[in-house]
């Protein structure tokens, strides 16, 4: 079984202090995702035999709890808003995402009615992710879902998403959905049968990869989608490999369109290409802001402070040397380096306007500045998770 690979060790588990959002695992939990391309096919428009196969595959295994990471509502709207073909304008792929998502979502509903299985739907933006409080809420929401034995559909939020709160791709928000309700897999649901050695439009002889220890082994073989109903392509789902894995979830990027797979991949068999989960995962609180995208803050901060977060020492007003964005205090922003390099993310201590006032001071003259009530650490190490790192707890 592929869930061997995934181990449920308490500290990975844990969201932390009073976050516990369920006591008790299921035999086993998987996300499947599913893009526009696969729910359409050469239809343009959303295929409900296509959803009912999904369903039937869900149904056969009552000791599975699945989630559905589902794209398609700018496809089923597009049309009744007048257009041709997927709108390319933000403003009118938001209108077709508000009149889609309903008829999506019915869709969904009559494919697992028909199998006895209740629906709820669940849409996120960015800023559900990257706020700890609504993160811990989202998980612990879809947590009672499953355990109410409803599958829970979840999409973005497109009539709502605007640059700072996007997610941007479902591949990726497939990723954080697998991590907030702590997934046995991720399964990448797409119309090939996994990562090829070709490209199989111009290939005939291009084979499916089994297996590979890390998302990084399969790069060299990404071919990008060149169709307008999908955003994402294998370069994201080997992002959202790479995000799921330092939780310690395995991925799978299979094909969708064979219900055989499909019912294979629910029942806990492999298929496709399975990519490993690291081997030593980041704890949950570190995971989080690990594999948060689009952050609003930043500092930027000397050779010296970067030479000393490495060492897990604090992050100190006098390394900094530039304050980019508006964040507040409790927020979490990256730490980058003169040349914009990502060393380090975390929980600021201070809003973007005091860091201002404070950057470059050392710790006395930060007193004087602020008063002795507001400490002097701009970011604690275990508030910090190192970029690239694997293995924190």
């Amino acid at each position: 079984m592929l869930y061997a690979l995934k181990m449920h060790k308490s500290s990975q588990q844990s969201l932390g202090p009073n976050e516990q959002a369920s006591s008790a695992l299921p035999e086993r939990r998987i996300v499947l995702k599913f893009g526009s391309r696969l729910l359409t096919g050469d239809r343009a428009e959303l295929d409900p035999e296509r959803m009912a196969s999904v369903a039937r595959a869900v149904a056969a295994e009552p000791k599975t709890e699945a989630v559905i990471v589902s794209s398609g509502a700018i496809a089923a709207g597009f049309k009744t808003l007048g257009h041709a073909s997927p709108p390319k304008r933000i403003q009118d792929r938001q209108a077709a995402a508000a009149v889609g998502q309903g008829r999506l979502m019915s869709l969904w509903d009559d494919a697992f009615r028909a199998v006895g299985l209740k629906v709820a739907q669940v849409l996120l933006t960015n800023d559900c992710l990257t706020d700890r409080r609504r993160y811990v809420a989202a998980s612990r929401a879809l947590s009672t879902l499953l355990e109410a034995g409803v599958v829970p559909i979840v999409n973005e939020n497109d009539t709502v998403s605007v640059d700072e709160i996007v997610v941007g791709d479902n591949d990726n928000l497939a990723a954080a959905t697998a991590t907030l309700v702590d997934a046995d897999v991720l399964a990448l649901l797409t119309d090939v049968p996994g990562v090829m050695t070709g490209d199989p439009t111009g290939d005939p002889a291009s084979q499916v990869i089994p297996e590979a220890a890390s998302a990084d082994e399969l790069r060299q073989y990404c071919f990008q989608k060149k169709s307008i109903e999908s955003k994402g392509g294998m370069i994201t789902k080997l992002e959202a490999a790479e995000r799921a894995g330092q939780f310690g979830i395995p991925t799978m990027i299979a094909s969708g369109l064979d219900e055989d797979v499909l019912a294979a991949i629910v029942r806990g068999e492999r298929a496709g290409t399975v990519i490993s989960a690291a081997e030593r995962p980041l704890g949950a609180r570190r995971h989080w802001m690990a594999m948060q995208m689009n952050l609003t803050g930043a500092l930027v901060v000397d050779d010296g402070a970067v030479a000393a977060i490495r060492q897990r020492a604090s992050l100190l007003p006098r390394g900094v040397v530039r304050v980019e964005g508006r964040f507040r205090r409790g927020d979490l922003i990256s730490v980058i380096d003169s040349q914009g390099v990502e060393h380090a993310r975390g929980i600021v201590r201070f809003d973007d306007r005091d860091v201002e006032r404070i950057r470059g001071l050392h710790t006395r003259e930060v007193k004087e500045a602020l008063g002795a009530g507001h400490g002097h650490v701009v970011m604690r190490p275990d508030r910090m998770v190192l970029v690239g790192e694997e293995g924190e707890g």
